[in-house]
């Protein structure tokens, strides 16, 4: 029996949207430190969670101009990308952001892509992401600001995917190829994005109901919040979001040997090396994977298996494999930021013969390799492991902040496996990773007060409560 049997659509919706109303008036009140221009990286992220504008315009009925090739976009999407990217300039010029020390960091190749124009437009979303993330680091709470982003995007998405998958289940599903099942994809565009949103959400909202457990107990609405997302993460019953599933009892394990460690008052240096280890040795075994193939019977094979996957793990190792032919053209330095997946022009064979095209090679690691080559693979390690020192630096510092994350860093390191949210500058997953290289940029690496770079110079203000480590 279908919901709208008990309920029709648009009382639905009008429910919807007095609810998330009246949540977001109860959470109108900004907390100290944080200001108005939080809405610009709000928008820029509920955006990248869900669908693009184009796309939104086109589900309201409003006209759109033409265009939306592969090769040139979405008008209505450039126009927004870019225009909150340059607002975000202007609010970092105002801010007196050290420009040298964000371009020095933030430099990748593009010149040499076979389709330069394309690239071009794809690295300012990158930046763009960037920009985003250092207005939510340079408010005057940066800490409070993220997880103010994080909460209210949340309050607006999990209701509204469950709004769609219910009621508006042409917009808030997707059926298999051949017609059999049924996936989740609420407000975003695919099973994984709405698995990847409601991950983030739960993380959140289980440090919120953690935080607030004495005073509140289960008389706490991030409670509700958080079996939402869980509910949500799970999918449906035709296709559940194994991945997803996975992904976040990942978080919790992380999450919860962090705060017992913290407890226990030992380090967490040798539980977060462990994890880092286990992490890229997991991505060694599938690359390996991808070039052998383990038959089922071997014992890697055998957990793929039993977790529900086919040996392929869905066709990946499939793509992965045509994905090395193609990045054999220049291993060295790869085909540059976004000179791959624009349609049929330049695709890999395995979606030739169907009606759709890939847009990722399903890996960050492997899409990576394929974009920036061994080069950027060993830039990008660099600061992956330069981030993770820091951010033990910022777990002493400030352990609630450390806690959160340092478990979103090491969960989109293990997201990338299979997914791919790198270099991605649309992938809210991709902005949660800026606001982390970010912070542990911007703040202090140790206990002094001396900061590992100073972009931000607000001379009336102390350092520490500046960046909100008090």
């Amino acid at each position: 029996m279908l919901a709208s049997d008990f309920m029709p659509a648009i009382v639905a919706q009008l429910l919807t949207w007095i609810f998330v109303i009246y949540i977001y008036s109860r959470d109108k009140h900004r907390p100290e430190g944080v200001s108005l221009a939080l809405i610009f990286p709000l928008l820029w992220y509920l955006v990248c969670a869900s669908r693009p504008v184009g796309v939104w315009f086109i589900i309201w009925g409003v006209p759109m101009p033409g265009g939306g090739g592969a090769m040139e976009g979405s008008p209505i999407d450039r126009m927004f990308w870019s225009g909150l990217t340059v607002i975000g300039w202007v609010i970092l010029a105002r801010r007196r952001i050290s420009w040298g020390a964000f371009a020095s960091r933030n430099a990748l190749p593009l010149m040499w892509s076979d389709y330069s124009s394309v690239s071009f437009k794809r690295y300012i979303k990158i930046i763009g992401s960037v920009t985003m993330a250092l207005v939510v680091l340079t408010e005057r709470d940066p800490f409070a600001a993220f997880t103010t982003l994080i909460r209210r995007a949340a309050i607006f998405h999990l209701p509204f995917s469950l709004l769609f998958i219910r009621y508006y289940r042409e917009l808030g599903i997707s059926w298999s190829w051949d017609g059999s099942s049924v996936s989740w994809q609420g407000i975003a565009t695919s099973k994984n994005t709405l698995g990847q949103v409601a991950m983030v959400a739960a993380i959140y909202f289980l440090w919120e109901v953690i935080r607030h457990w004495k005073e509140r107990g289960w008389k706490n609405l991030n409670f509700g919040y958080l079996l939402l997302a869980i509910y949500l993460l799970k999918g449906s019953d035709d296709a559940l979001s194994l991945t997803s599933i996975s992904v976040f009892v990942f978080a919790v394990i992380v999450f919860w040997r962090l705060n017992h460690y913290q407890k226990q008052n030992k380090p967490v240096a040798p539980f977060v090396a462990t994890i880092m280890v286990a992490t890229f040795s997991l991505l060694t075994l599938v690359i390996v994977h991808s070039v052998v193939m383990f038959e089922e019977d071997s014992p890697f094979g055998w957990i793929i298996v039993n977790m529900g996957r086919d040996i392929t793990l869905t066709d990946r190792t499939v793509i992965w494999g045509q994905v090395y032919d193609v990045a054999a053209a220049s291993p060295l330095l790869g085909l540059g930021v976004g000179g791959f997946w624009i349609g049929r022009l330049a695709n890999i064979p395995f979606t030739e013969p169907l009606t759709w095209t890939l847009g990722q090679a399903h890996s960050g690691y492997v899409d990576t390799y394929l974009q920036l080559g061994w080069a950027g693979l060993f830039l990008f390690f660099l600061i992956v492991m330069n981030t993770c020192r820091n951010l033990l630096g910022t777990i002493k510092i400030n352990f609630e902040a450390g806690r959160l994350f340092l478990t979103l860093f090491l969960t989109i390191l293990y997201v990338n496996i299979t997914e791919t949210t790198f270099l991605r500058g649309d992938h809210h997953l991709w902005f949660i990773f800026q606001v982390v290289i970010w912070q542990t940029l911007i703040r202090p690496s140790d206990d002094s007060d001396q900061p590992a770079i100073n972009p931000v110079e607000t001379p009336n203000i102390p350092k520490h409560e500046t960046l909100g480590y008090s």
